[in-house]
């Protein structure tokens, strides 16, 4: 065993010498073939590495919540007043509230949230409510529904022109539904938005950025229904589609 070990280390010191004798060369093209260099002084050695990685480009979508199913038998109480606060824009609570019958129009809706008026919770259809108990109906305490729905869309892009998130809605009948809404916020900052009463509708662009999305990127998406008594009974089924694609 002994006779073996000093054959070997005989056997790599005579290598060592060998090696030791020849002079640095010049660097090759990197075929990946492992490269060894050494200078005159036989002191160093260096090797080189060439790495290739290969980024397919991708688009990705995840939606936390795929169906949203709204009664009006039993609209979802909203869990408390609303006041819009422009130094926190949140949007509102999931549920349903009333706004006035003053509010007549989306357009409407906005100028009132603007000026600071209260959305009230209601858990009825048509939207009618004796918040103070008088037994009269006030005209602050009847008007439209709004019925709210929130969730979260994850977005990945590792596009260097940039990103663009698109939303198409279709669905059956194409109307009699009343008014439907949908909003993107990033940050509680808002992208995008629209308001339809008929379909299909879209796609339009509600959110977009240049280089890539910096990994998931979440974004709020809010929706809601209006139902001001202009919309018709009936069972509907709406379809929202978003994509994302690049600039």
């Amino acid at each position: 065993m002994k006779k073996h070990i000093l054959w070997l280390l005989a056997l790599a010191l005579a290598t060592g010498v060998a090696m030791a004798q020849v002079g640095f060369p010049s660097e090759g093209d990197l075929d990946g073939n492992v490269e060894e260099l050494y200078d005159d002084n036989h002191d160093q050695a260096a090797v080189k590495e060439k790495v290739r990685v290969i980024i397919p480009p991708r688009y990705a979508l995840h939606l936390t919540e795929d169906e949203w199913n709204l009664d009006l038998n039993t609209p979802p109480e909203a869990p408390s007043d609303y006041v819009f606060d422009p130094s926190d824009p949140r949007p509102p609570a999931e549920g349903c509230y009333l706004v006035p019958k003053a509010v007549r129009t989306p357009a409407d809706l906005i100028d009132y949230a603007l000026d600071g008026g209260v959305f009230r919770p209601i858990g009825s259809y048509p939207a009618a409510k004796d918040y103070d108990g008088d037994g009269k109906l006030e005209d602050d305490e009847k008007g439209t529904l709004i019925c709210v729905n929130q969730k979260v869309l994850q977005k990945f892009s590792n596009d260097p022109e940039g990103w663009q998130l698109s939303v198409q809605v279709t669905g059956t009948p194409s109307s009699g539904f009343g008014y439907f809404g949908l909003a993107d916020l990033i940050d509680h900052v808002p992208m995008g938005g629209f308001a339809t009463n008929s379909l299909p509708y879209g796609p339009v662009v509600v959110a977009s950025g240049t280089g890539p999305t910096g990994g998931w990127l979440d974004d709020l998406i809010v929706e809601a229904f209006w139902f001001d008594g202009s919309e018709l009974d009936g069972s509907y089924t709406i379809d929202v589609t978003f994509t994302l694609a690049g600039m």
